[in-house]
């Protein structure tokens, strides 16, 4: 995965990050050596007697005079060589994971997403121990009178189901109407705007919409942006009237519109005079802003354009005095970054002309609608019978007890920080990741030593930004305090609308200032998506204007890291190769547009980016033949960069391993199986179930290519697997190139 939202650490910071981690064999480092000594003692646990446990409730008497150990172990084997059909030179991924994904079922309370895999399952479970957190720490301190409990406690009882009570959520739909209607009678776009900015629950729907973000070409500094929305259906072609699909699109607008009816009616009843179309026919029209072309980019730019605000006035008539003046700002920033003049000229020119026609009023509205009822249990409903079960095939709707948790990652985020920090930190884990992280960088910057097709002057810059890369793991260093407020406990979302605001102000005093931490979550997800720098998150991510890894505590944990039974093949295979794929997209498509400091800058030569283009074009080619042979048809460009990140972490995992043999001095037998326990690791990790009904909208949407594929398309380009399995022309694991991006 790679963000843009994380902030720039310090050289300082860095090197001396590096130099704890070049000594972590000397005894003498600080935490290192304690953790040595913590792992030679209490690596190890017994478990015979759960494994006693589990054959008594399986029924197996394997103590009777009758139990043949070694025709059990001998049926095992047989059964493993057989495989059904599928044979690991055709199909490496479903020839390992084939028993797996036909016997596993999911838990009832998981079928709120959509892929069944590791990373899912695990931020699931992380999920539940936050809110175990978060519980426990109201049953203890609700009776305190420190003004923090009781804005904690105020919060969470709104948080509750039995607090959360329809006539609110009611009495705020006819707010919004109301607020709606009096800035119409203002007649002021910019204040309209301004007011929907605010929240950042709805502004993701905003046709204008400000944020606050690191400047790409000085990422150490907080600037204005103002980009599009995300449009609210997931298929942006049905918006097209095109010729194509027609049934398909009539279809799926017609279930569209239907939904917003349903909306419309949960809140305001029959005669509503509110008209679902309105919306659609409003989107659209965004739809098509996105299309304009009248302005020819320049190349050199890569959609970083700053525009002044005489600039913005007389080009594309946006008022940004007017605009900045109602978002709150004391003086208007000389400028703001956008990535489409295009878009920003069409989008300007079509509100001055129809902000305030009854088709706009109806979509201001929704905008706000959408949002709100989510937060209602029975509202929730409505809008995931869409939004959820028909756009993505989830089969059910998250517990509401899970939306608490993100609505206090939200509001609470220091706290749930600090305190699944005290619970679930494992200082052993954390020195694992750091030191495996600082060895795969160096065999990184190996390959790329010995590349062959990038000129002098752009491998020089390539070995430069490798070795300025940074890595943050478990949290972040310093946290941003939660803000202490006078929620109302009767009243949920008056108090995501109050946090809001806090936090909307807190991001116009940041404009122009030093980038600080400052989460923030995608309330275009379903349910919104934590995707910065939230410790408790399960994943690991790329910040290119950081040219830096996050890896947050969340992934720190079983069945990532398993240093208690687990060998290095299991491990490389989980956590190795996150942080090598995570390292590898400093160089992909996006990443390699920023340099060493994380600024957006060209420093590639004209030569080498076609060079670059041919082999995208070879990796894009090669997943959209392997899904081909499962009768998928997809569009492997929108994945390209997690395909590159794919191949070439996978090249670092091996040539890493293979260093892991040469220090321990393995004979030969254990180096073949070593490489054959990697790769099976490698498959089983990428293992994941999803339903028929989600795989059309993964395919369109995700950014990351089916696991199977993951799997596969890399293995298959490397010489050392296709020798170990006897893959040759013919065989569906064969692939006409063995280019694994920098070698080969």
């Amino acid at each position: 995965m790679v963000t843009k939202k994380h902030n720039k650490k310090g050289k300082d910071k860095a090197k001396n990050k590096n130099r704890t981690l070049k000594n972590k064999n000397d005894n003498t480092s600080g935490i290192n050596s304690s953790v040595v000594c913590k792992k030679n003692f209490n690596s190890y646990h017994t478990f015979e007697d759960k494994i006693e446990d589990m054959m008594k409730k399986n029924k197996i008497d394997f103590q009777s005079t009758n139990y043949d150990l070694e025709k059990n172990i001998i049926k095992s084997l047989k059964d493993a060589e057989k495989q059904g059909k599928i044979k690991p030179e055709n199909d490496y991924y479903s020839y390992i994971n084939e028993r797996w994904l036909k016997s596993y079922n999911e838990d009832v309370t998981q079928k709120y997403f959509v892929q069944f895999d590791d990373f899912r399952l695990v931020q699931d479970k992380v999920f539940r121990e936050l809110l175990v957190i978060i519980d426990n720490y109201a049953a203890k301190h609700k009776k305190s009178k420190d003004p923090f409990n009781v804005s904690f406690m105020k919060f969470y009882k709104s948080t509750t189901i039995i607090y959360s009570k329809k006539k609110f959520f009611l009495q705020h739909a006819y707010n919004i109407m109301s607020s709606i209607d009096n800035l119409f009678k203002e007649n002021n776009l910019w204040k309209l705007l301004a007011h929907i900015n605010e929240n950042e629950i709805i502004n993701w729907g905003c046709p204008i919409r400000w944020t606050l973000n690191p400047d790409d070409k000085n990422p150490t500094i907080f600037r204005s942006y103002i980009n599009g929305p995300t449009l609210s259906i997931l298929d942006i072609s049905v918006y097209f009237d095109d010729g194509t699909k027609i049934e398909y699109k009539k279809n799926y607008r017609n279930k569209y519109i239907k939904n917003i009816k349903q909306i419309f009616y949960f809140f305001f009843g029959e005669n509503n005079q509110l008209n679902a179309n309105d919306v659609f026919d409003v989107e659209v029209k965004i739809a098509h802003a996105f299309s304009c072309n009248n302005i020819k980019p320049k190349e050199h730019e890569n959609n970083y354009n700053k525009v002044t605000k005489k600039e913005a006035l007389e080009r594309f008539q946006l008022n940004w005095d007017e605009f900045a003046k109602e978002l709150g700002f004391k003086h208007t920033p000389d400028f703001f970054i956008t990535s489409d003049l295009n878009y920003l000229q069409c989008i300007t020119q079509l509100l001055l002309k129809e902000w305030n026609t009854p088709e706009w009023r109806t979509y201001w509205i929704y905008l706000y609608l959408k949002a709100l009822v989510r937060f209602n249990t029975d509202g929730g409903d409505i809008y995931f019978s869409f939004h959820g079960k028909f756009e993505k095939g989830i089969i059910s709707r998250a517990e509401f007890n899970l939306y608490r948790v993100i609505l206090f990652g939200f509001t609470f985020n220091t706290f749930l920080t600090n305190e699944y920090v005290k619970a679930y930190k494992n200082d052993e884990n954390v020195n694992y990741v750091k030191t495996m992280a600082e060895d795969l960088k160096t065999v990184f910057i190996r390959i790329i030593k010995r590349n062959k097709w990038l000129q002098p002057k752009t491998k020089e810059k390539a070995l430069k930004k490798l070795h300025n890369f940074t890595l943050q793991v478990g949290a972040p260093n310093k946290l941003t305090p939660d803000p202490i407020l006078d929620y109302d406990y009767n009243d949920l979302w008056g108090n995501l609308i109050l946090v809001s605001k806090w936090r909307h102000t807190q991001a116009v005093s940041l404009e122009g200032k030093p980038v600080i931490d400052f989460p923030i979550l995608d309330w275009s997800q379903m349910p919104p998506k934590f995707v910065s720098t939230q410790a408790y998150v399960v994943n690991a991510s790329y910040t290119p204007s950081k040219n830096g890894i996050y890896v947050p505590l969340g992934y720190i944990q079983k069945p990532f890291v398993d240093l208690d039974e687990r060998g290095i093949e299991y491990n490389l295979a989980h956590i190795g190769f996150t942080l090598a794929h995570e390292m590898s997209h400093a160089l992909d498509d996006w990443g390699s547009q920023y340099d060493e400091n994380g600024k957006l800058n060209n420093w590639w030569t004209p030569e080498d980016r076609k060079k670059f283009r041919k082999i995208q074009e070879d990796v894009v080619k090669q997943y959209e033949t392997f899904a081909a042979y499962d009768g998928l048809k997809f569009d492997a460009w929108p994945s390209i960069g997690e395909d590159l990140a794919d191949i070439s972490g996978m090249t670092i995992c091996r040539e890493y391993l293979r260093d892991f043999q040469l220090k321990n001095e393995d004979i030969l037998p254990i180096v073949d199986l070593s490489f054959r326990v990697f790769f099976v690791y490698f498959a089983f990790q990428q293992r994941q179930k999803i339903s028929k009904k989600a795989l059309k909208a993964q395919l369109t949407t995700n950014p990351h290519p089916l696991d199977k594929y993951r799997c596969n398309v890399p293995l298959s380009r490397l010489p050392t697997f296709r020798t170990i399995y006897n893959v040759e022309k013919g065989d569906k694991m064969w692939w006409h190139s063995t280019n694994r991006v920098w070698e080969g």
